[in-house]
């Protein structure tokens, strides 16, 4: 089994930030230009490891997150512009954190920099037993000339589709062994987690609180072939009786 990979879009037609994904993702304090506000998470604990990928030949030099995320956020003008995708991706535990750098860097130079998108990623060991990396990657492809719209491709669902399959491969190919997370069935335990916690509803909380629900839940029973054959036998001569019966 492999472990958790969650894709999502990050899109200004929900009221979502780049710079406010980009700064919670990298446990940092950034300031949002479009919006003039400023988003600090400093102060949560976690982080491991922080990396920039850029595809090869790209105008963007700078490795500095708060001035490329404002940029993306300053070249995507719609109002319901989708800026960036999340990636979550739950880490094996049994691999050394070397193991593990190498197993996100492999998938996602792969998956997203060899397409020609930006990708900002950051390895969180926040609980021992839930090493998972978020990644932020641009949705516009990053070329010499500079921000240019992704490929079609990039925007069905064949991609995703094919992105896990490709995590699937790295994952198997770094000796991955159990599903990782902390979560029934590695789900992610995050933010939303948290305020679920204190009492606070979150339409993510209830995805997740309902995705546990579904997972302790038992089984359904099954009766055996013989036995749903020999009920429907039963059924059928019940009803046959009672048409005799009301016939009469």
């Amino acid at each position: 089994m492999t472990g958790m990979l969650w894709v999502r879009t990050v899109s200004r037609g929900q009221g979502q930030s780049a710079v406010r994904a980009a700064a919670y993702c990298g446990r940092r304090c950034l300031y949002d230009e479009r919006r003039g506000r400023t988003f600090n998470f400093a102060r949560r604990p976690g982080l491991a490891y922080s990396e920039w990928l850029l595809p090869a030949g790209a105008f963007w030099q700078g490795y500095d997150s708060g001035r490329f995320w404002n940029a993306i956020e300053h070249h995507a003008r719609r109002a319901n512009a989708r800026l960036a995708r999340e990636v979550i991706m739950a880490l094996p535990r049994s691999l050394s954190c070397e193991g593990q750098i190498a197993l996100a860097r492999g998938f996602l130079d792969e998956g997203f920099v060899s397409a020609g998108h930006a990708v900002e990623w950051h390895l969180h060991q926040d609980r021992p037993h839930n090493p998972h990396v978020h990644a932020l990657v641009s949705f516009a492809r990053v070329t010499a000339a500079g921000f240019e719209p992704p490929e079609a491709a990039f925007d069905r669902r064949a991609f995703l589709v094919g992105l896990h399959g490709l995590w699937r491969r790295h994952w198997e190919r770094a000796g991955g062994e159990a599903r990782s997370g902390s979560g029934p069935a590695g789900f992610h335990l995050g933010a939303s987690h948290a305020l679920m916690q204190r009492g606070v509803i979150t339409r993510q909380g209830q995805r997740l609180a309902a995705l546990q629900a579904l997972s302790r839940r038992p089984p359904p029973r099954r009766w055996p072939p013989w036995l749903r054959l020999r009920l429907r036998r039963l059924e059928r001569t019940r009803v046959r009786v009672r048409a005799r019966g009301r016939g009469d």
